[in-house]
């Protein structure tokens, strides 16, 4: 019967074995929460519903103020619950920037908000861009991400989506909302409020400039969605001699194409250093629609133009009639144009994503594509970018343009624009690309 000993001591090794092997595993398990609550700061100057003392307060679709003119916006932050579908750990770094990791039948969204508080709107403002200061000292490069939200969303949806882009980022985040009604039939309406918002847009772009100025390692990267690509476009006067923007990033933008060019020949500058992306998509029915609305005129986000050909056409014809003295300027500015423009190009991208686009109407937001490129110059570990023509519209919007007999006069642009492709699908892609 010797061997009863042995058999036990068998047990007991073989159960410490799968005891101590299966300790790891759950170590990973808990430490890459399925769900994670990462926070957001916010700019609104929407209407203020219920008591900002308590937790369950919110911002409704009006105006914060009628008829006053207070530029007193609600600064705060929000807690949004985001599925972590990267399965990320939840490492000490992204702990000190507030993320959490929360129960697993937690439902996504905006959780809770908090208002900063004080006497005076300067003394809450101070408190608000000193926190953010804070937190975006706390990051390797010191990036602050602006979001923009567009037509018919709500302050959670847009919360919401402003945190799957700091999910992606891991840099601190601010959404600025204006007040959108969020309701399909309310497009007019959304579009006299987005303009009503501009001067207080405008302020957050002066103060995010105070913060970034005692310390020119930070720096902000602008993001717009949709109709709120008409704040940012409208923004650009300020920003010409600015260099604590890093990037300008316009996701199919609902603003008109023309418009864009008028500001482009005014206020682009050659010698900048910002990077600046379109986002666009051949599935995005959404802006097809906006452009019957709006008499035909296409839509910035529907163009799918190269950005370099568009401000080299634009900058680079003087139109109209000129006097031979003019004339002479012109042509001896000319190399030195061509010179900067050529070495601005690398850094004006038009970029189709219809690929990854999602939905019937498509018109998403395509954080994780955004963030890759912005931090990576690269669309991600399972997608690579490919040379396509300028000017690959969506059939709906061509057809629109034919109903309408509104046909563009200007040259074709013969640059080439960026295509997103999925790798392994795609046997006939030849050129990549580096941007």
């Amino acid at each position: 019967m010797r061997f009863v000993p042995f058999f036990y001591l068998g047990l007991v090794l073989f159960f410490s074995c799968v005891f101590w092997t299966a300790l790891p595993a759950h170590a990973d398990e808990a430490a890459t929460a399925e769900y994670l609550r990462v926070p957001i700061f916010f700019l609104t100057d929407r209407n203020l519903i219920g008591d900002p003392k308590q937790s369950n307060f919110d911002f409704g679709p009006h105006r914060k103020y009628l008829g006053d003119c207070l530029h007193d916006p609600f600064l705060g932050t929000a807690s949004v619950v985001i599925k972590n579908v990267d399965h990320k750990p939840l490492t000490e770094g992204l702990k000190r920037l507030g993320w959490e990791a929360v129960a697993t039948d937690k439902k996504e969204g905006l959780v809770s908000d908090r208002l900063f508080d004080g006497q005076t709107h300067d003394e809450i403002a101070a408190k608000f861009y000193s926190s953010l200061k804070e937190q975006c000292e706390l990051t390797t490069d010191k990036n602050i991400f602006v979001f923009v939200h567009g037509y018919k969303n709500s302050f959670s949806q847009a919360a919401h989506t402003a945190a799957w882009l700091a999910y992606n980022a891991e840099r601190p985040t601010i959404l600025y909302s204006w007040p959108s009604v969020a309701k399909l039939r309310s497009y007019s309406t959304d579009e006299n409020n987005v303009e009503w918002s501009q001067e207080h847009f405008n302020d957050m772009i002066e103060n995010l400039g105070k913060t970034c100025s005692d310390d020119p390692e930070i720096k902000v990267r602008l993001m717009a969605h949709s109709m709120g690509n008409r704040l940012l476009v409208r923004a650009i006067p300020l920003l010409p001699a600015q260099h604590f923007v890093a990037e300008f990033v316009m996701i199919c933008p609902d603003v008109d194409s023309g418009l864009v060019k008028h500001y482009a020949r005014r206020y682009f500058n050659p010698k900048g250093t910002a990077k600046i992306r379109l986002y666009m998509s051949r599935r995005d029915k959404a802006l097809a629609l906006s452009q019957i609305i709006h008499g035909g005129y296409t839509r910035l986000g529907e163009c799918a133009d190269s950005l370099s050909g568009v401000v080299s056409q634009v900058m680079g014809s003087k139109g109209g009639d000129s006097s031979s003295e003019e004339k002479k300027e012109a042509a001896a500015d000319d190399a030195a144009f061509k010179q900067n423009m050529e070495l601005a190009k690398h850094r004006l991208q038009t970029i189709d994503f219809t690929a990854i686009d999602r939905g019937l109407i498509g018109h998403n937001v395509p954080a994780k594509l955004i963030c890759n490129m912005s931090f990576r110059g690269k669309p991600g570990d399972d997608l690579d970018l490919i040379m396509e023509d300028s000017g690959q519209r969506s059939k709906l919007s061509n057809t629109f343009s034919k109903i309408t007999h509104l046909k563009d006069t200007a040259p074709a642009i013969t640059e080439s624009c960026l295509r997103v492709v999925r790798l392994g699908k795609n046997a006939a892609v030849t050129a990549k690309v580096t941007p």
